[in-house]
């Protein structure tokens, strides 16, 4: 049984996908905690503010490229698969010249919305990481596509290293790096991975220069809804530290970043089981029909609850110690900052698997609008919290945002294909009942062995 359970395909992507997002999420508290501890809080401010629009960058050929790609490999015979993949390619190249202008573009203008003069050269400089991000991205996707991970998890392993080793250096070393420093090999790290992520997938890179005009409007077609709701989405999470940034300063964003980074620990869960379960539920949707997408949703969310609500409550009534942990004495205001901002995990896996499922089922323009329309409210009332409340109006303003997001969603849901909040609510207490009946017969077992 155990063997069998190894050897399937939930355990074995399920297991690689998290241990990437783990990795992911350990060298970013990693380098959250030397940085922190190296920068000043306005040149922490700084490169949080970069890591922000770089991401969003990332975030951006994650939706327009990964999606389509995914869904039509996963969903077209074979013979078309070479030219998916170079009309993929296309259309990623294209996306890197279009993100390079704008980082040129905001490079010049940077300066008028935060006072942050080392940002330009930063930018410039990134530029290097679109293009490198590009390869790695397009070689990642094809392996997830075909299903396999452990390539991606190696080539991101070694893109976060690359940046880590030389924050180490600086940390054990005393040597006073700069902010050019840090955005140069932030960018290096993806030249690096680009590299691995080829040799992992170089038996699925079929590329083809005669590559069919069609494809690519398909693919840009679909990706078009994926990117606005990826936008709107990562708007709505970076404009906080934007909004701060250039209302209060950078150093008020190095006071909410401790809260963000705790925060993203949740991403470990949450980007796992969406990296296995859209796959999946495309398969399964194509097989059974929307039926399949409702009962993955409500299995999906209520898995995820339950790992995550345990970790909220333990943070909250933590927040103190963890803050002086990872960020050190400097920031004792941070630590009302976490207790709000950790009750976003209540709400997020609704959200995430939301977007998810509508894709999967082929209704990725609900979701586009929805995410358009709840982005455009959550940066409102981020902005009006702010000017309120200060450093703690962006927390505020996250869970009213998340909160008002989620019952949206499930009435939403609900209409489409029939999903009941009662059900979630209810597999979560069967997990709950079925782990702990697994653990009790473990002890049991274990104590008449000793007998």
């Amino acid at each position: 049984m155990l063997n069998k359970l190894t050897k399937s395909y939930w355990f074995k992507s399920g297991s690689l996908t998290l241990l990437n997002r783990i990795s992911i999420t350990l060298f970013g508290l990693l380098n959250f905690f030397f940085l922190i501890r190296i920068l000043s809080p306005n040149d922490f401010g700084v490169w949080v503010i970069f890591l922000s629009i770089t991401g969003l960058s990332e975030s951006i050929r994650n939706a327009f490229i990964y999606n389509p790609l995914l869904r039509y490999l996963n969903s077209e015979d074979e013979e078309n698969h070479k030219d998916i993949i170079s009309a993929s390619l296309v259309l990623n190249l294209l996306a890197a010249f279009i993100i390079s202008i704008v980082f040129i573009g905001l490079a010049y203008t940077v300066n008028y919305f935060f006072e942050a003069p080392a940002l330009k050269g930063m930018l410039l400089i990134s530029i290097i990481s679109v293009f490198g991000f590009t390869l790695f991205a397009h070689f990642t996707f094809l392996q997830q596509a075909n299903l396999r991970f452990g390539g991606t998890v190696v080539s991101t392993f070694f893109q976060k290293l690359v940046l880590l080793v030389f924050i180490l250096y600086a940390f054990v070393t005393g040597y006073e790096l700069t902010m050019f420093e840090l955005a140069l090999f932030f960018s290096f790290g993806y030249v690096i991975s680009s590299l691995l992520a080829y040799w992992f997938a170089r038996k699925e890179s079929m590329f083809t220069f005669g590559f069919e005009k069609v494809w690519i409007s398909r693919l840009f077609h679909y990706g078009k809804f994926t990117l606005g709701t990826n936008i709107s989405t990562m708007l709505n999470k970076n404009t906080k530290e934007w909004f701060l940034g250039g209302m209060i300063g950078p150093a008020s964003v190095a006071i909410f970043s401790p809260a963000v980074k705790v925060t993203n620990l949740f991403e470990i869960p949450l980007a796992a089981i969406a990296s296995v379960f859209y796959p999946e539920m495309i398969n399964r949707v194509k097989k059974e029909g929307v039926s399949a997408a409702k009962h993955l949703y409500e299995r999906s969310v209520a898995i995820i609850m339950v790992a995550i609500i345990p970790c909220v409550v333990f943070i909250f009534f933590l927040a103190e110690p963890i803050v002086l942990i990872i960020a050190g004495p400097k920031y004792p205001e941070a630590v009302p900052v976490l207790q709000v901002m950790v009750l976003y995990g209540i709400f997020e896996p609704f959200q995430r698997q939301f977007g998810v499922t509508l894709n999967a089922i082929g209704k990725a323009h609900i979701n586009f609008y929805f995410i358009i329309i709840s982005s455009a409210v959550g940066i409102l009332i981020t902005w009006l919290s702010i000017k309120y409340f200060g450093i703690m109006g962006a927390a505020y303003g996250t869970i009213l945002t998340y909160a008002l997001g989620a019952a949206f969603i499930q009435y939403i849901l609900y209409k489409q294909i029939d999903v009941r909040t009662l059900n979630i609510f209810k597999l979560s207490i069967q997990a709950i009942q079925q782990g702990w009946q697994i653990v009790m017969k473990a002890i049991r077992n274990k104590s008449l062995k000793n007998g």
